[in-house]
């Protein structure tokens, strides 16, 4: 039986969020666009005078930035798709792989990242969607072409940002500006990538660290069934704390020591559980390298003294929660920055594509090739989110 209250509860916040929007999509029904009938848009203003402003003051800058996206967006471009490519083909071709390509969405377990909590999707998605959709429109701006609106963008659950630019007088351009617009907003995924990356490891994460004591990592999951760690009954959660009596107070530490053992040799890990035997078996990529047969891991710790409670408390958990933050933000902007650089007909890439045939084949050639190369890619995209899971059914 399911336990109706006890879901409300868990989930009470979510569905307030989810009330709310409601709410106010009810109050401004009028207002809206809905597309493709589950594509909701509400046009506004908001953010023009903004774009307008700081465009006529860096101009310079922001042209410049918007031609460095043009390298930046087709060296993308190529990247990306060759990984799409490279990962149906070890799909086919190594039964052992494991796609390269997923959904990441909340709850999902991305292997080496954890769970993803929902709060931490909802609002990197929003700020990712803000930071690409103004940088379409600052771009454009700085070239004095006409932005006509900006919005939020309701695609399902998910919620997003949009700019209108004028596309009649964009297409008017030279191909250097047009690219230069089309591309700004995955490059400045990109460069929010990196800035999140730079900030947690060089400041937040330090401090973080000065607060708190490491006592060892966990693991979320077994790589595969009779393993090592699983045959000896370490559970998944478990504490690690050392190996052979030499203390290891995070992964790293435990991977210095693991490091030295062989397959076939049995040693002990400490674990908050008490003390296990575990007898190793050979890496499948390196049958010389021993293996655990675990996934998923992550350091843990206590809060020194002083950042128990209290204002150090409150500290402590801040920081805690703004390092998972710009961890997934780094994540969410990374993948969703090179998505937007595949030549796919719904995306900036595929817009980048089109005007690169056009110049290359002329306008009815290219556009045919266009059509073929954004279906490819499609067909592409679809086995790589689909293939691993049919395999697996199967």
């Amino acid at each position: 039986m399911i336990d109706v209250l006890g879901f409300f509860t868990q989930y009470a916040a979510i569905i307030i969020f989810y009330a709310v929007i409601i709410v106010i999509l009810i109050a401004k029904r009028k207002k809206l666009d809905i597309q493709a009938k589950f594509i909701i848009l509400y046009r506004m203003k908001w953010g023009l005078k903004w774009m307008d402003k700081y465009a006529a003051k860096y101009r310079e800058w922001v042209i410049l930035l918007g031609y460095l996206g043009v390298g930046a967006g087709f060296v993308g471009m190529i990247f990306i798709s060759y990984i799409l490519v490279k990962n149906l083909w070890e799909i086919f071709t190594v039964p052992s792989a494991s796609s390269g390509v997923a959904l990441v969405l909340p709850g999902v377990n991305v292997p080496g990242m954890g769970v993803l909590p929902f709060w931490y999707w909802i609002i990197a998605i929003f700020v990712i969607a803000i930071v690409h959709e103004f940088s379409h429109g600052i771009v454009a701006r700085a070239h004095n072409l006409k932005v006509k609106n900006t919005g939020i963008v309701f695609f399902g659950p998910i919620i997003g940002a949009f700019v209108e630019p004028d596309e009649k007088q964009i297409m008017k351009e030279k191909d250097i500006t047009q690219y230069s617009i089309l591309a700004a907003g995955a490059f400045s995924n990109i460069l929010l990538a990196i800035f999140a990356i730079l900030l947690l490891t060089f400041v937040s994460l330090p401090l973080q660290q000065a607060m708190i004591e490491p006592t060892g990592f966990t693991f979320d999951s077994y790589v595969d069934n009779n393993l090592p760690f699983e045959n000896a009954g370490i559970e998944p959660g478990t504490i690690i704390m050392g190996v052979n009596g030499q203390e290891t107070k995070t992964f790293n530490s435990f991977i210095s020591e693991f490091q030295f053992y062989r397959p076939g040799e049995k040693i002990i890990i400490e674990t908050s559980k008490g003390n296990q035997e575990v007898t190793l078996t050979n890496h499948p990529d390196n049958s010389k390298k021993p293996y655990m047969g675990i996934q998923g891991f992550k350091d843990e710790s206590i809060p020194k003294e002083k950042f128990e409670s209290g204002i150090g408390g409150y500290a402590n958990s801040s920081l805690a929660w703004i390092n998972g933050f710009l961890k997934w933000l780094f994540l969410l902007s990374l993948v969703i920055g090179l998505f937007n650089l595949l030549p796919l007909p719904i995306v900036d890439g595929g817009r980048m594509a089109q005007v690169f045939l056009h110049k290359l084949k002329g306008e009815d050639k290219g556009n045919k090739m266009y059509h073929f190369v954004g279906m490819f890619f499609l067909f592409v995209l679809v086995l790589n989110l689909i293939l691993p899971w049919l395999m697996n059914i199967f």
